[in-house]
């Protein structure tokens, strides 16, 4: 589902710090035993030879598209990030938010007001970033082949996502601009209330939001269930759901996680995962998963999203009003409390997470070594199993093994898959 920078602060930003728990990173492949790895006992990197059959263990053409892939993404980090901020100063220096807002303020009703003007903006920046958006999310991922989707089944999917947010935002974005106009300590009392919406997102997405994009099912390896089962009910964790979702109708990559809260807790597996992974490997991976639950991750990471929300808007209400003040008369606005002000507020919460994105990427990647131990003493499996799951992740989804200091720090909120396979391999059970 896309997020648009509109929705980045009205929903994206209430659960900033809850991705890497809500959605885990472990995946992996191949369904029989490999006995050669990406990464060798040393650290170097080992080549198999090339097949058209198979894409693990690594060939050396497939490496150098992982390595071309990565770089990619890499400079595109960057790019994404400055082409957010001219999109954004588009709408707020042509005069098409205050625009928008003279349309919008014929709804009588204040509310419908603000879903009104809330959807000709996002519309707005949806279409001013559609050729970018297209690229990388088309053509960049057919050029790499990942994606398993005709443009139409892409671009249906795409709207779906835009319709989705457009409803889930309202409350937000109608509730920031209530308090920015009635309470001094607006940034406070927003960031509270962010929490209940937090949760309820936790709840009701995997029951009602990821099912319109997928069909989630009973996982059919009965026995890959009971051994599943079995760890959930090793960790404690009961009451819980095991699905296997049809993510090849989308993609190719791999992926596995646990998310959901009290009736909703599901353990959901890629169908790619299970088609191209070992037991062994799939319970390592699940052990994982678990980690992130029974540590509590979801709720650590739900107070540093609060803070660092409410440390953002604190920031924001501190600087934003001269900005705001000097360019009046283009922006067509004078306070913050003008809805207008929508694309500044989110041009200043982007320069925010941008900078400040290494804090919370840091205390992420606390939380998956914790989870990598939590696995390896829940599954009981060997490092060197774990270390192939890492590999296979690395492989099949073109995942750099081993960025460059100063990106892993900034961007990753995982650490590198080559500090985690050593970290595997050398482990040494309590």
């Amino acid at each position: 589902m896309r997020s648009t920078r509109i929705s980045a602060v009205l929903v994206a930003l209430c659960i900033l710090c809850l991705s890497p728990v809500l959605f885990a990173d472990t995946t992996g492949d191949s369904a029989t035993s490999i006995d050669t790895s990406v990464i060798d006992s040393a650290g170097q990197i080992r080549f198999a030879a090339s097949t058209e059959e198979a894409l693990y263990p690594l060939s050396a053409e497939r490496y150098e598209k992982l390595v071309s892939y990565s770089r990619f993404n890499n400079i595109w980090r960057f790019v994404s990030f400055f082409v957010g901020i001219a999109i954004l100063s588009i709408l707020l220096f042509s005069g098409l938010s205050a625009r928008f807002r003279d349309w919008a303020s014929r709804v009588k009703v204040k509310f419908f007001a603000v879903w009104v003007f809330l959807i000709l903006i996002m519309v707005a920046d949806y279409l001013l970033g559609f050729p970018v958006h297209v690229y990388r999310r088309f053509f960049v991922e057919q050029q790499y082949g990942f994606l398993n989707q005709t443009f139409i089944q892409w671009w249906g999917e795409d709207l779906l996502g835009l319709l989705i947010m457009l409803i889930l935002s309202i409350i937000p974005m109608w509730f920031f601009y209530w308090l920015v106009n009635r309470i001094r300590k607006w940034w406070l009392v927003f960031s509270i209330g962010a929490v209940p919406l937090a949760i309820f997102l936790i709840v009701i997405a995997p029951v009602l939001i990821s099912p319109l994009f997928n069909d989630f099912v009973p996982l059919e390896d009965k026995a890959l269930e009971a051994k599943i089962l079995a760890l959930a009910d090793k960790a404690g964790i009961e009451g819980s759901d095991v699905f296997q979702v049809n993510a090849s109708k989308q993609s190719s990559k791999l992926n596995a996680y646990v998310t959901g809260l009290f009736g909703t807790k599901r353990i959901v597996l890629y169908d790619t995962l299970i088609k191209n992974f070992t037991h062994d490997e799939i319970r390592f991976i699940m052990a994982h998963e678990m980690g992130h639950y029974v540590k509590h991750h979801i709720w650590w990471g739900l107070l540093v999203a609060i803070l660092f929300i409410a440390g953002s808007l604190w920031l924001v209400s501190r600087t934003i009003q001269p900005v705001i003040t000097r360019f009046r008369h283009r922006f067509r606005f004078d306070r913050l409390g003008d809805m207008a002000s929508l694309p500044l507020v989110l041009i200043f919460l982007s320069v925010i997470m941008f900078v400040f994105q290494p804090i919370t990427n840091g205390l992420s990647r606390v939380m998956e070594r914790q989870a990598d131990t939590y696995g390896m003493e829940m599954s009981g499996v060997s490092g060197e199993t774990a270390a192939t799951a890492f590999d296979k992740l690395s492989v099949f989804n073109l995942s750099d093994p081993d960025p460059h200091p100063i990106i892993e720090f900034w961007f990753y909120d995982h650490p590198s898959l080559k500090k985690r396979i050593a970290f595997v391999r050398g482990y040494q059970r309590w």
